[in-house]
C-alpha cells in the first residue's frame, strides 16, 4: 500500500519529460493517474498513449486527456470528464510548460502571449477549474511547477522568466 493509495492526481503535460516523471512516482506510490497534454499530430498522439499504458503497467488507473491548457473552456470541461471518470480529484500538478527563446528584441508578440498562456495561464485554468472539486471534498493539494529561472531570469527567456515567476508569486 503505497503512500498516495486511494487518491487521484491530475498531471498536466505529463506525456512526456518531468510531468511524465511525476504521473511515473505519484503512481509508483499508489495514485490513480490523470494527465493532459497538448496533441498535434500522429507522434504526440502515440506518445500520449504509450506513456498511459506505461504508468497503468504500474498497477493503478491512468487515463490520458489530449487538450490545450491554455484553454479555459476547453479545461473545465476537460477536469468535469476528469472528475467524472475518477469521481476525485485530490492532487494538481500545473506542469504543463513550453519555451520559445530568443532575444526580448526578436520576440513576436505570438512567442510571448504563447509561453505565458502555456505555463501560467494553463495553471489559473486548472486550479479554478479544480478548486471547486478539491473544496467539496475538504481537501486536496496543488503543485505548481515552477523553475530557477522565475527567480534568477536567463538570456534569451524573457517569457519563460516571467511565466515561472508567476508560478511563484
Amino acid at each position: 500500500m503505497g503512500l498516495l493509495s486511494g487518491k487521484t492526481a491530475l498531471v498536466t503535460g505529463a506525456a512526456r519529460g518531468i510531468g511524465k516523471a511525476v504521473a511515473m512516482k505519484f503512481a509508483s506510490e499508489g495514485a490513480n493517474i490523470a494527465f493532459t497534454d497538448l496533441v498535434l499530430n500522429d507522434d504526440m498522439a502515440a506518445g500520449l498513449e504509450a506513456t498511459r499504458k506505461e504508468i497503468e503497467a504500474l498497477g493503478v488507473t491512468c487515463r490520458a486527456y489530449a487538450g490545450n491548457a491554455a484553454d479555459f473552456e476547453e479545461t473545465q470541461k476537460t477536469v468535469k470528464q476528469i472528475h467524472e471518470d475518477f469521481g476525485s480529484i485530490d492532487i494538481l500538478v500545473n506542469n504543463a510548460g513550453i519555451t520559445k527563446d530568443g532575444l526580448m528584441l526578436r520576440m513576436s508578440e505570438a512567442q510571448w502571449d504563447a509561453v505565458l498562456n502555456v505555463n501560467l495561464k494553463s495553471a489559473f485554468n486548472f486550479i479554478h477549474a479544480c478548486s471547486p472539486i478539491m473544496l467539496r471534498q475538504r481537501g486536496g493539494s496543488i503543485i505548481n511547477m515552477a523553475s530557477v529561472v522565475g527567480v534568477h531570469g536567463n538570456a534569451g527567456q524573457c517569457n519563460y522568466a516571467a511565466s515561472k515567476a508567476g508560478m511563484i508569486a
